[in-house]
């Protein structure tokens, strides 16, 4: 009898996500000291330096905010808005991401299974890092190319097409609430609620994009085929449906069965995945690519003019005289040139 894989536990996976997400608004809703864009502006400074930010400051310290900060702010966010321009993509957020959160995300999080999906919305669970309090989150995708990507060649290869394009994203973590949120707002790819107040405290230089969750999640997309094979059964579904974003929420979700699950996370817990972004060309196609643009732009060598008699005569006596070889002769001239 084959070995059953360890249980990865999908169950209420939905009801866990929507509590999550109703206490994340609640918490929001009753937050009194939020930097919101018009005191980034400094059109309402008297409200705003009594709020407290980290910039420039080490080890979790806080002071007020000055007028100084509010210019930096607003340097930050023009930074931030200049890195995207046609949305984000999978490859886009592991590059955009810091070290320290891949690190993270490559040695505590082991898997990430798609176990609902409907028209290009996926629901992810992952596991939870060692010190959480809970044991796993949902990472939320939606695969803004999907229509697009509907109509392109084969259910697999539109699935691989798709998952490497645009995408928004959401993660029911705090690291993600706190720190990330307001960035994936800005640049227009967040799937979950909006975040317009600054984060002052956790990321006020906006540095980074993606939590360890949704890293993992990214190098599925980007490079998984068990994952490319499930989004080509949801697409082939919606093309035999002739579906179209009318018609989404009477579109069935693709569920995963719970065996189905734990053999996927099994698996990926087995071989972990390098969280890299992938290079578009490799480094030797780089390499000829520009040789070859070098060869184009490089002026036609010249001839070398003919060499006179007495020049010839010079080269003979130095060859009889020192037993030198002709290569020789030409290798020495060419160290005491360089």
């Amino acid at each position: 009898m084959a070995k059953q894989p360890p249980k990865f536990d999908i169950s209420g996976a939905k009801k866990e996500l929507n509590a999550r997400r109703a206490f994340d608004q609640n918490r929001r809703d009753n937050a009194n000291n939020i930097l919101r864009p018009e005191q980034i502006q400094g059109k309402d400074w008297r409200s705003a330096k009594v709020l407290t930010t980290t910039l420039g400051l080490a080890n979790g310290q806080m002071r007020r905010i000055t007028k100084q900060d509010l210019i930096a702010f607003n340097k930050n966010i023009a930074r931030l808005e200049s890195r995207i321009e046609k949305g984000v993509t999978a490859n886009e957020v592991i590059s955009l991401s810091m070290p320290e959160d891949k690190k993270r995300s490559k040695e505590q999080i082991h898997f990430a299974v798609p176990v609902t999906m409907r028209y290009g919305d996926i629901k992810f669970l992952t596991n939870a890092g060692p010190d959480s309090k809970v044991t796993r989150h949902s990472v939320h995708i939606v695969l803004a190319d999907y229509d697009h990507g509907l109509a392109k060649g084969t259910p697999l290869q539109a699935a691989k097409e798709i998952s490497k394009g645009n995408l928004l994203f959401d993660c029911d973590c705090d690291h993600h609430t706190f720190v990330f949120r307001y960035i994936t707002t800005i640049m227009k790819a967040n799937a979950g609620r909006p975040e317009h107040g600054f984060p002052k405290l956790r990321n006020p230089q906006l540095e980074g994009i993606a939590c360890k969750h949704v890293l993992r999640v990214m190098v599925e997309l980007n490079t998984s085929i068990f994952i490319w094979k499930k989004i080509a059964v949801m697409i082939e579904a919606d093309r035999a449906n002739n579906a179209s974003k009318e018609l989404k929420r009477r579109q069935k979700a693709i569920s995963m069965p719970q065996r189905e699950a734990s053999e996927m996370a099994a698996k990926q817990k087995l071989s972990p995945r390098k969280i890299e972004a992938i290079n578009k060309a490799s480094k030797a196609s780089n390499i000829a690519n520009a040789v070859r643009t070098a060869a184009r732009m490089a002026p036609p060598p010249s001839r070398p003019k003919r060499a006179s008699m007495k020049q010839a005569n010079d080269a003979a006596t130095i060859l009889a005289a020192t037993g030198m070889t002709m290569e020789e002769i030409v290798a020495m001239i060419a160290a005491q040139r360089g």
